[in-house]
């Protein structure tokens, strides 16, 4: 019997009995039967501990882990098998993630487009398909992943949707062909993939931080269901990113409830779109977690959808200091003054992409607050924002 596959990857230090994140919402809201499986995977740098000490840690280990990437392999090997071991021919891939389990997702993405689904009986050897994707990345030898999956005789899946809140850019890693000094690193099919049928992606306007920058799905794709087919089964791939009033925890979630109702939007234009395309949904969940309304003899009480609600200031002093540190002009985007090809980022706004479409609830936000006037952002009669920095 085919089925959906749901894969639900969250963000750098969420936590099950903490405030909900839209993943962990979107995990609450999805169909849980024969027809549909669900997975779910907290995230990088989550510790598990019940300590004095475990917000201390699970904050320094999730900003370690947002910079490096550190627990990534993990996280994509942990979802890689559960999907190696459940997939079978006619199932549909769901992939959701928020943050790092956004780019978590995309990973996981691309390492099934190059490498393929190893039949779970050859699961002892997952851990080599991540190598390989990895090491064609490190190397720019796209055919040490390929090799692997004609090698082992992987199956051929492709994603039928790829839904991520506000995916954070590739991670710091020490380069062996750069004599090991840090460097950023992007892997593989991670930014387009012709095994994705369906895109779609929740864009924070307000965020700031130079270590949040947007990790963009590059337009104009095609699909590709059957590589080599003659004649081609090339089609244009379904994508859209979606920009939404907030930083980048209003987007994905995760702050209190009852400063949640930014949030909701996001929540509730990714879910709907996924249902549109096949996922299957409770109802009532939905209706519950996203519009506030009580479920008949509930105790817990969530916030309904509001343009005006709180819009939170992720640039906390912690933050600061990172934006005081000089950054290299090949990543400025915004013209700021430079020395010696550097320049202090000093909580530069977000660049977005030209494809972007604006959410109805950021021209809302806009018309009833004066104080929300995004400079990224071009409303009407505003003239438009300023042009991003020369290459």
């Amino acid at each position: 019997m085919k089925k959906n596959i749901v894969i639900c990857c969250d963000g750098t230090g969420n936590e099950v009995e903490g405030d909900l994140s839209n993943v962990l919402k979107l995990f609450r809201i999805a169909q849980k039967n024969e027809e549909q499986i669900v997975y779910y995977n907290p995230g990088v740098g989550t510790i598990g501990l019940s300590s004095e000490w475990n917000n201390v840690l699970q904050n320094a280990k999730g900003i370690f882990g947002l910079a490096t990437g550190y627990g990534l392999d993990d996280n994509i090997m942990d979802a890689y098998r559960f999907v190696c071991q459940r997939y079978e021919d006619g199932d549909k891939l769901f992939l959701f993630g928020f943050s790092r389990g956004s780019y978590t997702v995309r990973a996981l993405a691309g390492l099934i487009h190059m490498a393929g689904l190893l039949r779970p009986e050859q699961l002892n050897v997952a851990t080599y398909a991540l190598t390989a994707y990895k090491r064609a990345s490190e190397q720019n030898n796209l055919h040490l992943a390929w090799d692997f999956g004609r090698i082992m005789g992987t199956r051929r899946a492709t994603i039928h949707f790829l839904g991520v809140w506000d995916t954070v850019a590739s991670m710091i890693v020490p380069r062996r062909d750069r004599f090991y000094l840090p460097s950023l690193r992007t892997l593989p099919f991670t930014r387009k993939n012709p095994s994705v049928r369906c895109f779609r992606q929740a864009v924070a306007i307000d965020e700031r931080r130079r270590m949040f920058r947007l990790n963009r799905w590059e337009p104009g794709q095609n699909y590709v269901p059957v590589p080599f087919a003659n004649p081609p089964s090339d089609v244009p791939q379904d994508t859209m990113q979606m920009a939404f009033a907030g930083v980048h925890s209003d987007i994905g979630g995760g702050y209190p409830e009852s400063e949640s109702g930014l949030s909701k939007f996001p929540l509730a234009w990714l879910t709907s779109e996924a249902a549109a395309q096949g996922l299957q949904i409770d109802v009532a969940m939905y209706d519950h977690l996203v519009d506030g309304k009580v479920l008949a003899g509930g105790k817990h009480a969530y916030v309904a959808p509001d343009a005006t609600a709180e819009l939170h200031n992720s640039l906390t002093w912690g933050w600061w200091i990172l934006e005081l540190l000089p950054k290299s002009v090949k990543w400025r985007e915004w013209k700021r003054r430079s020395l010696f090809c550097l320049y202090l980022p000093w909580a530069e706004p977000r660049r977005l992409p030209d494809d972007l479409h604006i959410h109805p609830s950021v021209e809302d936000r806009h018309n009833r607050l004066a104080s929300y006037r995004p400079v990224n952002v071009c409303f009407p009669g505003n003239g438009a924002p300023p042009r991003p920095a020369a290459p």
